[in-house]
């Protein structure tokens, strides 16, 4: 049953779909088509990402975040090999481990700023420096989130410091794009600026937290990486026969720029949120909000009554300070009332809490 908590805030994969990605969705299944991604489907879907990209390259659908990774980097690495990320990319944090399991590679970790959550190339040529033996895993790829983790966005020039700096040391770039929208969105650059002139190789694209249902996709911009990508795929288990739901919600995704649109509804949103509760005492935001995330440090006791009536994650509890920190996401669907009924419960929550420990 239904969680009586308001949950919509605690992460964009909550809300649903778009109705004109629902509606494709509906029109593919009852269709008959060429299974295994040879359908019209996959055909006009391809067709729109080049368009976007305004590259030739390959692309190669799958059925969540964590496989678009996996896939994309399985690609580019062999076992005794590694791929460069921050402490806090998904791929070392939230995939379960999945990356070592299916490729048997090493992840390589550098740190971060607290705010920011970015790779820098200092901190890139460290880790490149720091192996270089064979007592060691190979470095080969690079990865970086965009937007990030902590949603925080590259800008181009930082992409393609990045890039130039893996390439001329025979590195392999891939870009974790499963809130690209978002970051697209912030820098008003479009996917070819960002993607394809800072120079990334292979880019896992997300639709999913942007009011899509399931579609996420690999897309190779080096080519060498797609003449095996058709056996790693399936490998992967990741080639569906009734292939043609998950390429169908990325027409009406390009079209009229509605992925535009969704990631512009849920970027404001957010920036709406931090503005009303900066200038509260005990909410204190932590990251630059750019996109359409917010991690709010707060007394644990404010948390725990917020939590009666609110779901979101909570990281980075300190048991000497007692405080925590709870992460807040705007969606495409997020309404105007959804945002000022947050921010003035939140504000009530506040009063209520120093009220009570004004004695």
């Amino acid at each position: 049953m239904q969680d009586t908590k308001i949950i919509q805030f605690a992460s964009d994969n909550y809300v649903g779909a778009h109705p004109d990605i629902a509606a494709t969705i509906m029109a593919s299944l009852e269709s008959t088509e060429i299974p295994y991604g040879s359908d019209s489907y996959s055909k006009m879907a391809k067709t729109e990402f080049q368009k976007h990209f305004k590259q030739d390259c390959e692309i190669f659908f799958v059925g969540t975040g964590t496989a678009a990774n996996v896939v994309a980097l399985k690609s580019v690495l062999r076992s005794f090999e590694a791929v460069i990320c921050t402490d806090i990319a998904h791929i070392n944090t939230a995939e379960g481990g999945a990356l070592e399991n299916f490729i048997g590679a090493k992840i390589f970790t550098t740190p971060t700023h607290a705010t920011d959550g970015k790779l820098t190339v200092s901190n890139l040529k460290q880790a490149f420096l720091n192996f270089r033996t064979s007592h060691f895993n190979k470095p080969k790829a690079v990865s970086i989130t965009q937007s990030t983790e902590l949603g925080t966005v590259y800008t181009c020039q930082e992409i393609k410091d990045i890039c130039d700096f893996a390439h001329a040391n025979g590195l392999i770039v891939h870009m974790d794009g499963a809130r690209i929208a978002n970051a697209a969105a912030f820098l008003n650059k479009t996917f070819k600026e960002m993607v394809v002139d800072t120079g990334i190789d292979i880019l896992s694209f997300g639709a999913t937290k942007n009011g899509a249902i399931m579609a996420e996709a690999i897309v190779v911009f080096n080519k060498h990486l797609a003449l095996d990508m058709p056996y790693i795929q399936k490998q992967s288990m990741q080639l569906f026969s009734k292939m043609r739901f998950i390429p169908a919600q990325f027409i009406p995704y390009f079209k009229n720029n509605l992925w535009l649109n969704n990631a512009i509804n849920a970027n404001e949103k957010s920036y709406y949120i931090a503005k009303e509760l900066k200038s509260t005492k005990l909410f204190k935001i932590l990251n630059k909000v750019e996109t359409n995330q917010i991690f709010i440090e707060l007394p644990t006791k404010l948390k725990d009554e917020l939590a009666k009536n609110y779901l979101f994650y909570i990281t980075n509890e300190n048991f000497e300070k007692n405080t925590c920190t709870i992460r807040i996401i705007t969606s495409f669907n997020t309404s105007d009332t959804d945002v000022q009924k947050l921010v003035a419960d939140f504000k009530q929550a506040e009063y209520n809490f120093l009220l009570s420990h004004s004695s």
